[in-house]
């Protein structure tokens, strides 16, 4: 590839990032974005008073402890648009969203209600917010920009490498979808570019008054950005002594190191130091996070290495691209192939040299990966929600140049530009994946059904719930599950009559005695479509994921129940005086697991499970005994002779019948078990005199004397709790 064939090739692939980028922000609706809200409540902050927002913990949330440039910026392109929500406004919340996160779909994946208002032509807050994206989307295109820079200033005569590295970075979904969104992540990104651009010249042809001058600018525009890009420093450093180094003149090389390190400083203090004396006077330290770590439940860095293992996961996902605040992830093999593209990229630095690397730019480009893997671990383990792939944006241009050069090596010379156009095409096809295949329907509302698709809809029925809602049909699959499995209910609703009240859909999977098997309640249209939004007449298909507990109690048959509620308040009625409709029944079967009844794999600790358990009976009245076998499993050779306690658990967890002792009651301690060996053990549970009818779950956990209890493991590594519920039981009254 050719000079000449380079500059429409990057113009192409600009006007590319930005219809995609744009793309991005209109299929996001507003706030759904992490800590948007409060990135945008700092904007709003500055325009309407005029002074910068201080953290405070009897306050509502803003992201106050980020430096202001951004918000400076975003004020400056939004404070003429008249908005009539205060500062602090708080848009209504969907109550049931992030139902199952981590899976790809679009259950309960927005956060908050979203109406008319924000479809086009904008205009209020909805046009203040979409001009700030908008901005973001051009910081975005400067990062691009510079990513190819650094790629032409690392191998000036091959154009081909550098825009593939720009294209890795213009085509990474979470950089485009965080493009299209109020954060400063993309503007850190810039910082992060920029410093690095002009550190890889300083190294290559050495420091300068002018350059140094250049350098303590945008170092002290970084720091203005984000605090974490105080890391930058290291690189800044790094330049600097590879171009003492090279000078071969230490002597002189030295003052000239000295003298540069004074003029980037300086210049750095000057426009940022303020922000740091700020900091000092309201909060007692520089930098601000002794607050910031009250306000989002810091924690001490020491003792916390178990993170990494929970984490990592999450954080190379969300480098890639997982939307919301991570409750949209795109498929796993999506991740697991990326991480294939990345190792494949570095194995290239180890094929025999065609040529060699300019060892000093390749230094630079590594050391600002790793300094920025370092923040972002460390953020990891004072932080929760510290995993978080934008933290690593700064380095984001330099790990696409590094991924850049080792895939050149793969290349013939002579196909280098078709090799690179390959795989940018691959990553803007990905790009388009996430955005129309992920993104895109996770926030869109259902699609309304056309007069032959309500003719053809199955088990037409005509069940009318109040004024609001008339069900047209269902289909209930499959009609036989086991615990741990899934029954989705796909209810055809019509809308009625408008109203100012958002109704909540339950499904229920009642029990032949009566008790809840399983449920989902959650507001129309997977949350997108909440009954205030609903337009009379419009027929629309909803499918509920029902997930059947896996300490389910099987065999047993349950009855499908559906209707409309008021949280808080009376269900809907028919107009035959029912408060739910039955869809018929499913089977509960058993799992056909080591032949035990109602198997199950609940982990304490690593040190025993759980693996079945059965009931004498279900139901109950007070001051009679439940009879309750459990099944346990030895998953080491144990040297603590571990204790059990079963509980009938009511309301506010309530005990109603407690056994509370040594696992077999010491005729056989667990410290004698042999691993992988089972063991029967019987508790007998008899509720309380006074225990009023109710439902109650049969809840388990296991301890050692003296002790805490132990964790329930997942498979993965994290924790789930302390405890497993078991299978409800109905107290009945005793008269």
């Amino acid at each position: 590839m050719s000079d000449e064939t380079a500059r429409p090739a990057l113009i192409l692939l600009l006007g590319v990032y930005l219809v995609l980028a744009v793309s991005y922000s209109l299929a996001n609706p507003v706030y759904e974005s992490t800590d948007e809200l409060r990135h945008f409540r700092y904007v709003r902050h500055l325009v309407v008073y005029h002074r910068l927002p201080v953290q405070r913990l009897d306050a509502p949330r803003a992201q106050s402890h980020h430096p202001p440039l951004y918000y400076a910026l975003g004020a400056l392109v939004s404070w003429w648009v008249p908005v009539a929500e205060d500062v602090y406004y708080q848009p209504p919340e969907n109550p049931f969203w992030g139902y199952r996160y981590w899976e790809v779909g679009d259950d309960n994946k927005n956060q908050y209600l979203h109406g008319a208002d924000e479809r086009f032509p904008f205009h209020g807050v909805v046009l203040a917010i979409y001009l700030v994206r908008w901005m973001t989307v051009l910081i975005g295109a400067g990062v691009v920009w510079i990513t190819y820079r650094i790629g032409r200033q690392v191998f000036p005569h091959r154009p081909a490498p550098a825009l593939l590295g720009a294209a890795l970075v213009a085509f990474n979904p979470q950089f485009l979808y965080l493009s299209g969104a109020v954060n400063n992540d993309v503007l850190a990104a810039l910082a992060g570019a920029a410093v690095l651009w002009v550190c890889v010249r300083v190294a290559q042809q050495g420091p300068g008054v002018r350059t140094d001058v250049t350098l303590g600018v945008l170092f002290g525009l970084a720091l203005l950005t984000k605090f974490n890009l105080l890391a930058l420093l290291a690189l800044v450093e790094l330049a600097y002594l590879i171009a003492v180094r090279r000078t071969g003149r230490w002597g002189a090389g030295w003052w000239t190191f000295l003298r540069a390190n004074l003029v980037v400083l300086s210049m750095a203090t000057l426009l940022a130091g303020w922000w740091f004396l700020r900091n000092w006077r309201l909060y007692g330290d520089p930098t601000g996070l002794n607050m910031l770590n009250q306000l989002w439940a810091g924690r001490p860095a020491a003792g916390n290495w178990w993170v990494f293992r929970q984490g990592l996961p999450y954080l190379w996902s969300s480098l890639w691209g997982r939307f919301g605040y991570g409750q949209v992830p795109m498929p796993p093999p999506v991740y697991r192939v990326l991480a294939i593209f990345c190792l494949v990229a570095v194995s290239g630095y180890f094929l025999p040299r065609r040529e060699p690397f300019p060892r000093a730019a390749l230094l630079l480009l590594g050391t600002s990966c790793l300094i920025f893997a370092l923040v972002v671990g460390y953020y990891m383990l004072i932080q929760p929600a510290g995993a978080m792939g934008r933290f690593f944006f700064p380095a984001l241009p330099a790990f696409a140049v590094t991924l850049s050069l080792g895939l050149r090596r793969f290349f013939p010379r002579r196909a280098e530009g078709i090799g690179s156009s390959i795989v940018a095409i691959a990553a803007a096809a990905l790009a388009v994946y996430a955005l129309l295949g992920v993104l895109a329907p996770a926030f869109a509302p259902p699609r309304p059904l056309t007069g032959s698709q309500i003719e053809a809809v199955p088990h037409a029925l005509d069940a009318q719930f109040g004024t609001v809602a008339r069900l047209l049909g269902y289909q209930v699959t499959p009609t036989a599950v086991e615990p741990g499995g899934v029954v989705e209910v796909t209810l055809y609703w019509q809308a009625l009559a408008r109203t100012d009240r958002n109704y909540t859909v339950f499904v229920h999977l009642l029990s032949s005695v009566g008790t809840m098997v399983a449920q989902r309640d959650t507001w129309p249209g997977l949350g997108r479509y909440p009954t205030t939004a609903w337009q009379p007449g419009v027929a629309f298909a909803d499918t509920y994921r029902v997930h059947v507990a896996q300490s389910a109690y099987a065999p047993d048959t349950a009855h499908v129940l559906v209707g409309l509620y008021l949280p808080g308040g009376p269900r809907l009625l028919t107009p035959d005086g029912r408060d739910a409709v039955d869809l018929g029944t499913i089977e509960i079967q058993p799992r056909q697991e080591g032949g035990l009844p109602n198997a199950l794999n609940f982990n304490f600790g690593d040190q025993v499970a759980l693996v079945g358990y059965e009931l004498d009976r279900r139901v109950v009245r007070p001051g009679e005994t439940i009879r309750l076998t459990l099944y346990w499993k030895a998953l080491a050779a144990l040297e603590t002779d571990y204790r059990a306690f079963a509980h009938v658990l009511g309301v506010e967890n309530q005990v109603w019948a407690n056994r509370d002792s040594e696992l077999l009651a010491g005729s056989a301690p667990t410290s004698r078990w042999q691993p992988g060996q089972v063991v029967e053990e019987v508790r007998e549970l008899q509720v309380g005199l006074t225990t009023p009818p109710d439902f109650y779950d049969i809840e388990v956990g296991v301890y050692p004397p003296g002790g805490g209890r132990l964790p329930v493991v997942a498979e993965d590594g994290h924790w789930l709790g302390d405890h497993v519920l078991l299978s409800k039981v109905r107290v009945v009254s005793g008269e």
